[in-house]
């Protein structure tokens, strides 16, 4: 039996606690929210960069990021919607774009190959990195304008993921750009 990763590990604690922002969005606690989401970024921030820097990378720690990326966001969601119904009601169209847009490359994906992706494509880290940290000012009601701008960068990332979809002969993890997905139908 394999020894399960500490970047897996990370992954699974993000699992694991991202229920927690409902919990705390039901008890109306905006600080503990914040400050468990934004460990939550942090982790899925940390997970990846440790299975680089310690070659540990698996198709089982992308599959467990993804899970844990997807559990995190609706949690999120779902928890803000509890504390910040105001502000929320104000930014409905994009929060709906949010799952919308995710949902979409994903389900093509499971169409083509009966798997979700895990593609972890440049523009998605980038995206999701934005949208993070945009979703996090947002209900600390710092600015809601760098979360408004992730999901154009969102919009972006799930046309290439799509794209990716379209062009892979078979489901790969980690591919990084539309055009390494072209290179691998190539060969």
């Amino acid at each position: 039996m394999k020894k399960i990763t500490l970047p897996n590990e990370i992954s699974l604690v993000r699992i694991i606690l991202s229920p927690a922002l409902v919990l705390i969005g039901f008890l109306n606690r905006p600080t503990g929210f914040l400050i468990l989401f934004g460990v939550l970024l942090i982790s899925d921030f940390l997970d990846g960069l440790l299975a680089r820097k310690l070659h540990q990378q698996t198709r089982l720690g992308t599959q467990l990021d993804t899970l844990g990326d997807v559990l995190m966001a609706l949690c999120a969601i779902a928890g803000a919607w509890l504390i910040w119904t105001d502000v929320l009601n104000a930014e409905a169209p994009f929060f709906i774009a949010v799952p919308v847009l995710l949902g979409l490359s994903g389900i093509i994906s499971f169409l083509k190959f009966r798997k979700f992706p895990s593609y972890h494509a440049w523009t998605a880290k980038i995206s999701t990195s934005f949208l993070g940290i945009g979703a996090w000012l947002l209900f600390a009601g710092i600015t809601p304008w760098l979360f408004r701008i992730a999901l154009g960068l969102l919009a972006l990332s799930a046309l290439e993921g799509i794209l990716i979809t379209l062009a892979l002969p078979e489901w790969y993890p980690d591919i990084p750009t539309v055009f390494h997905a072209i290179r691998k139908r190539r060969r």
